[in-house]
């Protein structure tokens, strides 16, 4: 798994290996990123989706080309 994915703002993700993956609705959707990742107070790289409520860690997002 991609560690460090250093995601920009509109590329594609999944969600995989979290809780959140396993919610029916969230299960394989495509996200797009509101805003290009960042560290968060706990060092922790996160990042803004369109449509999700709060950021989300990096480390449960893969990229998707579409």
């Amino acid at each position: 798994m991609e560690n460090n994915l250093e995601l920009k703002k509109g590329e594609k993700v999944v969600m995989h290996s979290c809780i959140e993956a396993k919610i029916p609705e969230y299960n394989g959707k495509i996200w797009t990123c509101k805003t290009d990742s960042f560290t968060d107070k706990a060092n922790l790289e996160v990042v803004f989706l369109e449509g999700f409520s709060g950021y989300f860690f990096c480390k449960f997002l893969q990229k998707v080309n579409l």
